[in-house]
């Protein structure tokens, strides 16, 4: 009930008790008098009685109107008080609540504010009456006009937030709630609000704010793929990287569950998730997904559960990693030290075969040269060339030799990529399909070595085609860069490709191939994919295989390439070799000594032979003490019990610097013949030789 009609009210009452009234005092007046004329016949007890009658009448009108006044005073009092009650309460509360109670005029000054705006605002109740609000209280004046707006449109404002500033200038967030108050006539006579500071909830909202943006930022910029997931399995969330590792977007998933789970992972995949949500506790495990492309990866999966405000699961979060890199290092670590293991065996078993086997090549190399005998010559080439194949057996176990390094020189690849290739598949049904660069880079490398890589793979690509194929070598230049993810340091390489049409590996053998003695050949070694591993990765190199059942494999080598095109190759020295003078050799094997002799001496050298390296020494200064220096003297590397070539090389040379001194070893993996620069060698000859090859050597050093 408003005001207006409550004070309409209240009037017909009291006009109701006035018309009451006036009728009781008209009908006591007039018949009353006629009433008792009727019954008192005597003028004078008449007016005795009326006299008496007009008392009464006073007396109850009196009576009457004092108790209708005590009455009404007595509900004015209790009005009164209950007002001043109403009124302290109202007057406490306000001078009590910290949010700040204000009224402003029409024009936005303050004509009431509750004392919260000096704690508030830093004024005093007397500064803030009469200030203007867009003018000196909002932060920006602009703001204010919104909320004039908002509540010219709705007739209220709930919860409007803007910033204020105080009396010292700091600014504060307020959030009010106002409505226009009116006159009786309905006029706007200006607005009333509550101010309350929310300040630190804003601050919070902000800080809020700001984690989730940074926690997005680490979301996003996670190298790892992430995905957050609802009880149903559905992802909610991918970060950049799960869709650049994996192939989906979000909008591919959205409302299904990611098919990337291999079926032998679904078991231990299920039972985790299971258990996950069981304890409530992160959990890590490896196991394998498909890509978008079906590429299996292996991956370390750590995952946690995700939880509301009142603690209960609302899903899982998930971080991926993917390993396949790790796992690929970790299988080239493993190939290595079955490497290792096998050269550490191979290096001292071969070394003694292969001074025997010397001894073999020279004394049959030197028959050769003396018969005359057709059908003995027959015999003794086919000695040479099965000596031959048991050098190569030798020179494969010695390539697993620990610390090995292969004797590299500088050149072309494209006619040695042709003639090791064509020389594997002479007599067979395989033919052969060359794709080499024209500007291809020369590399450094051991031809004895990449010749017996290329061997081993096509003769193995010339199994495979039992029918009849194709063999296809590519060669091209590589530059690699920090970015890619081969397991080479950046640089030029050569990759080159051999390629077959046969019958593929077996995907369970694909991981087996390089490892020492497997084969799946029953007449096989299993030793040539294993040496050609060693051999490319002692060059600096990597070899991997790419193979499908039914469709062919593919072996590609990468050599570190020096970055030059190709350059004519010097001629090698034709006919018989003829030398004068007298060399020193020494070598703790009496057979190498005697056959180093005839051949040496079957040039027209004169030989003194030692067992040792102090005999040599003390020979090589007696000769020049006696004016009769040796022209050059042949050592062995490696002397049981006794000084080997390096240590007397570095004697000699502190005799001699410019007297030519070779090292001949069947340690082809030491540096030293690798290098025999580096030592104070002039050249180095590997064991087994003939005596073509010794006599190159010479020629070209004592001619």
């Amino acid at each position: 009930m408003d005001k207006k009609k409550y004070l309409s009210e209240d009037k017909k009452m009291a006009f109701k008790i006035a018309l009451l009234y006036l009728a009781f005092s008209v009908f006591w007046i007039l018949f009353s008098d006629q009433l008792l004329s009727y019954f008192v016949k005597s003028s004078v007890i008449l007016t005795q009685i009326q006299t008496i009658k007009g008392g009464a009448f006073v007396l109850i009108t009196s009576v009457l109107i004092f108790f209708l006044l005590q009455k009404e005073i007595s509900q004015q009092m209790l009005t009164q008080k209950e007002l001043r009650s109403s009124e302290e309460k109202y007057r406490k509360v306000v001078n009590n609540t910290p949010d700040l109670i204000y009224r402003t005029d029409p024009r936005g000054r303050i004509v009431f504010i509750s004392p919260s705006v000096y704690p508030l605002s830093g004024y005093t109740v007397g500064e803030a009456l009469g200030m203007n609000l867009a003018e000196e209280v909002y932060l920006y004046p602009e703001e204010r006009e919104i909320f004039l707006k908002e509540l010219a449109e709705k007739g209220r404002v709930q919860n409007f937030e803007a910033k204020l500033t105080r009396k010292d200038g700091s600014v504060w967030w307020a959030s009010t709630n106002a409505q226009f108050y009116r006159d009786t006539k309905g006029d706007i006579l200006g607005v009333d609000g509550i101010v309350r500071d929310v300040t630190d909830k804003k601050r919070s909202e902000q800080a809020l704010l700001e984690n989730e943006q940074q926690l997005w930022a680490i979301l996003e910029a996670n190298p790892d793929p992430m995905v957050m997931y609802d009880l149903n399995g559905h992802p909610q969330y991918l970060n950049p990287a799960f869709s650049r590792v994996f192939g989906w977007t979000f909008e591919e998933l959205e409302g299904r569950k990611i098919p990337f789970v291999p079926q032998d992972q679904e078991k231990i995949s299920s039972d985790k998730i299971r258990e996950i949500f069981a304890h409530g506790t992160p959990l890590s495990f490896e196991t394998k997904r498909y890509t978008k492309e079906r590429k299996v990866i292996d991956i370390i999966l750590n995952a946690a559960v995700a939880k509301d405000e009142m603690g209960s699961p609302v899903g899982m979060v998930v971080n991926i990693t993917d390993i396949s890199e790790r796992k690929l290092l970790e299988t080239q670590y493993e190939q290595a030290q079955k490497m290792e293991a096998l050269g550490t065996l191979a290096g001292g078993i071969a070394h003694d075969f292969n001074n025997y086997l010397g001894g073999i090549f020279g004394y049959v190399d030197l028959a050769l040269q003396y018969t005359r005998d057709e059908k003995v010559e027959g015999f003794l080439s086919k000695v040479l060339a099965s000596s031959d194949r048991a050098k190569g057996l030798t020179h494969q176990l010695l390539t697993f030799s620990k610390g090995g390094s292969p004797i590299k020189k500088v050149a072309p690849l494209d006619l040695f990529l042709q003639e090791t290739t064509q020389f594997a598949l002479s007599g067979s049904s395989v033919s052969s399909n060359f794709v080499i660069s024209p500007d291809l880079w020369m590399c450094e490398y051991d031809k004895n070595q990449i010749g017996q890589v290329m061997d081993n793979i096509v003769i193995n690509a010339h199994h495979a085609m039992p029918s009849g194929g194709n063999v296809t070598v590519t060669a091209q230049n590589i530059l690699l860069t920090r970015d890619e993810t081969l397991t080479l340091a950046p640089g030029k390489y050569v990759k080159i490709s051999i390629s077959d049409t046969g019958i593929g590996i077996p995907p369970k053998y694909i991981n087996r191939i390089f490892d020492p003695f497997f084969s799946t050949k029953q007449t096989g070694s299993g030793l040539g994919l294993a040496t050609s591993y060693s051999i490319v990765k002692q060059h600096g190199g990597i070899i991997d295989v790419e193979s499908e059942q039914g469709h062919g494999t593919s072996f590609n080598l990468y050599l570190p390439a020096t970055g030059r095109a190709k350059k004519s190759e010097s001629k090698a020295i034709q006919g018989r070799y003829q030398g004068v003078g007298r060399l020193l050799i020494m070598d703790d094997e009496q057979l190498i000594r005697e056959m180093l002799g005839e051949m040496l001496g079957g040039m027209g050298f004169f030989v003194v032979p030692t067992r040792d390296g102090q005999e040599a020494l003390n020979a090589f200064i007696t000769a020049r003490n006696q004016g009769d220096p040796f022209r050059a003297v042949i050592l062995d590397l490696t002397i049981p019990g006794g000084l080997g070539g390096k240590d007397t090389i570095r004697k000699i040379r502190k005799i001699d610097q410019e007297i030519p001194v070779f090292v001949a070893s069947g340690y082809s993996e030491d540096t030293a013949i690798a290098t025999p620069e580096s030592f104070g060698f002039t050249a180095s000859i590997e064991k087994p030789f003939v005596i073509s090859q010794l006599a190159q050597m010479l020629a070209k050093y004592l001619s």
